[in-house]
């Protein structure tokens, strides 16, 4: 059979009879059947209903529980475990998402015990001490004459060195050097932390420095946090480039170095306010073969003075002892009595 053919429908379906109910056979008496017992075999073709079910007909499953008796069953559970939190929100029960509270802010006590607290503080604390900055360098600039000795030998020389107006952290230079060619630059590469890192800054030309041989420059550094301590050191070194080539000035290899100095008021002041304190020793007293030795009496007065001027306290005086008369003969009348 190809598939294009039609099966036949024999075998298709199965046929089921529906007998009555056990009902109607339990309701009719003997004598019924008795009488009927012949019409009952006539009519059985006639009164049997018949039904054509597919033989793949599915098994009938029991009917499942409705959404109804679900939600029962899953709110009796939940009130079962009461114990669990349940988390609701208020826009299932009709409410607002958002609840919005304005707050005044009004003086309290505890505002005011702070004050209190702070105003005490503030009379026991300690003021805050102001450091005096001031810039040391530590090289000697060399005077007019070996000024331009060096400039003419090394191209390129410090020949000033002064502290910043108005900036205690800061300190000014100026630099000469010969006048090699027409375009010429002057940088001062310096350093705070020994060489780790280090900042080329470019010195400005100073109008009208020109004298025919040597030219100005000057520049300005200044301390920076956190170099800023007591004992903080710049190092720095001069480069002059010109068309010729570069040249150096590091203060004979070995640096030009400025050193930060604090100090404080109230230590200048402790120290301008320190006494001279008396020893209560007398210095020992030098002799010499020259001096006359004097005598025993006089010997024994100075003696005498320094015991009394050594002796501040009152002297001591020995107490009298008073013994009390005993009258003896009274003593013995009174024993015979």
């Amino acid at each position: 059979m190809s598939f294009l053919s039609i099966p036949s429908q024999e075998g298709t379906f199965t046929t089921i009879k529906n007998g009555k109910s056990a009902e109607q056979a339990g309701s009719r008496s003997p004598m019924d059947n008795e009488d009927h017992n012949d019409d009952d075999d006539e009519e059985d073709d006639d009164s049997e209903d018949v039904r054509l079910i597919p033989r793949c007909s599915p098994v009938p499953r029991k009917r499942g529980h409705s959404i109804h008796d679900e939600t029962a069953e899953y709110m009796q559970i939940q009130l079962a475990l009461s114990d669990r939190k349940r988390v609701s929100f208020a826009d299932t029960t009709g409410g607002d998402l958002v609840d919005v509270k304005e707050f005044a802010a009004l003086d309290s006590d505890e505002e005011e015990d702070i004050a209190k607290w702070e105003e005490e503080e503030a009379k026991y604390r300690k003021p805050e001490r102001e450091p005096t900055y001031h810039v040391q360098p530590e090289f000697t600039v060399p005077s007019s004459s070996a000024l331009l000795q060096a400039v003419h030998s090394k191209k390129v020389e410090v020949e000033q060195m002064s502290p910043a107006e108005n900036e205690p952290l800061a300190f000014s230079g100026v630099i000469r050097v010969l006048n090699i060619s027409f375009h010429k630059a002057v940088y001062i590469r310096s350093t705070m932390d020994n060489w780790a890192t280090y900042f080329d800054h470019p010195a400005e030309y100073v109008q009208g420095s020109h004298d025919g041989c040597t030219d100005q420059f000057s520049f300005k550094l200044s301390f920076a946090p956190p170099y800023i301590t007591h004992g903080s050191r710049i190092e720095f070194v001069v480069r002059y480039e010109t068309s010729d080539g570069d040249y150096w000035a590091n203060n004979s290899s070995m640096n030009y170095v400025v050193t930060l100095l604090l100090s404080y008021e109230d230590d200048l002041a402790q120290t301008n306010d320190i006494q001279e304190v008396r020893g209560i020793l007398k210095p020992p007293k030098v002799y010499s073969m020259k001096d006359d030795f004097d005598s025993e009496d006089e010997q024994e007065k100075d003696k005498a003075e320094e015991a009394g001027t050594s002796r501040s306290g009152p002297t001591a005086v020995c107490p009298v002892i008073v013994q009390p008369e005993i009258d003896i003969e009274l003593i013995e009348a009174s024993a015979t009595t």
